[in-house]
């Protein structure tokens, strides 16, 4: 158990963003007796004007230093930093000049000495060595040069080619992914996303009723959660939503930016609730007849460990998923489609399936094909990875 230790968090994402791997080892190291700082995305000056609105305090709320969320973890969120540093390496290497002084001041604030340095991003390999840690993490959760926005990817490339030889511990979420890396890190290890599977099961919950959001809308519900970015296939929506406008399809989720539902916006059958509380989504997903994983079929999809479809299937609820290799591993479980028309096919076969005798056998089988998929098992497994590590590491 790694238990004692001061930990530093260099995230993607921000605390209150939908909840990942990051958010659930925030939290359970802290369970264990660490101490964690937790530090937010690095949020460039472009992408900041760009939704300012949401983002207006973040230009000075860094110099209030860390903040407690509960006891043994905070969060802190970086000034705004100059855009692209995933393009040219002379910026990176700039912000990271620009950042190294800040996180010791804000590591200072509450008496941090870090024995772990957990990073999620190729961009901070300018930061490590440079705040005393004993050991470095780093967790690879996506193919970073198939990612798009501000980002060459010859330059994050080499910068996570330059990352996996400094670190001391590599953990991917996909076989692809290992693959990739494989040769680079001396130590690297497979252990793909999870889900909480107990919060997600309620939405099969006979009690659990749906909210007027969903239960409103015209029968058969369609339904998404998740982040809405480019890695949608709204193509894919639009030609369903045309071919049953008598269908309703429901997205749940932040969507950033506005721009990416474009194709669909004016669909009458094609509603889009924002972000909601997470502990509202099992209940949304209850008024879902069938849940869709719809990502675009490109580089980033092949190396995806997508955690909204183990969510799905921990559901119960049918599922219909475009083909991508961790789609492939239930496919007697889900409908896995490749082309729009097999797609609006598949989606009618789960519907009717649903009025079938058969279907609490089906929503078990679903849900027992993702009993070792919960965030507790995930995170044992890293655990036990790091800790072995570290232990192999002392004995140099």
């Amino acid at each position: 158990m790694i238990t004692g230790k001061d930990i530093l968090i260099l995230s993607t994402q921000d605390w209150d963003a939908l909840p990942t791997r990051k958010h659930h080892w925030a939290r359970k190291l802290a369970s264990r007796g660490n101490r964690v700082i937790y530090v937010e995305q690095q949020m460039h000056l472009l992408g900041w004007l760009a939704d300012i609105g949401n983002q207006y305090k973040r230009i000075w709320s860094w110099i209030y230093g860390p903040r407690t969320v509960s006891e043994n973890l905070w969060i802190y969120t970086l000034p705004i930093v100059l855009p692209f540093f995933q393009v040219f390496r002379f910026v990176n290497s700039l912000n990271n000049s620009v950042l190294v002084p800040i996180i010791r001041w804000a590591l200072r604030r509450i008496g941090f000495n870090i024995n772990i340095l957990w990073v999620y991003t190729p961009h901070a390999v300018g930061l490590i060595g440079r705040f005393g840690e004993e050991f470095v993490v780093y967790e690879c959760v996506d193919d970073f040069t198939a990612t798009r926005g501000l980002v060459r990817s010859s330059t994050i490339g080499a910068l996570e080619q330059d990352l996996l030889s400094m670190v001391d511990q590599v953990i991917v979420t996909h076989p692809g992914l290992q693959e990739a890396k494989s040769g680079i890190s001396r130590r690297l290890a497979l252990i793909p996303n999870g889900a909480d599977l107990r919060h997600f099961a309620l939405a099969g919950h006979q009690d659990t009723i749906p909210p007027k959001e969903v239960s409103d809308l015209p029968k058969p519900v369609i339904g998404f959660h998740g982040w809405i970015q480019y890695w949608i296939d709204f193509d894919l929506i639009a030609y369903a939503a045309h071919k049953r406008p008598n269908w309703s399809f429901v997205f749940i989720g932040p969507i950033e930016p506005l721009a990416r539902v474009s194709k669909v916006r004016d669909l009458s059958n094609v509603h889009f609730l924002g972000k909601m509380p997470y502990e509202n989504i099992p209940a949304l997903i209850a008024g879902f007849d069938v849940c869709i994983n719809p990502f675009v079929i490109d580089k980033l999809s092949d190396t995806v460990s997508p955690i909204k479809l183990y969510e799905y299937l921990a559901s119960g609820k049918p599922v219909v998923s475009v083909d991508m290799p961790a789609a492939r591993e239930f496919a007697d479980l889900i409908s896995i489609v490749h082309t729009p028309d097999e797609f609006v096919a598949a989606l009618e076969d789960q519907i009717i399936a649903n009025e079938k005798a058969t279907v609490l056998h089906d929503m078990e089988a679903r849900q027992k094909a993702v009993k070792e998929y919960s965030w507790d098992a995930r995170f044992q497994q890293v655990e036990n990875v790091v800790e072995k590590s570290m232990v192999s590491q002392s004995e140099i």
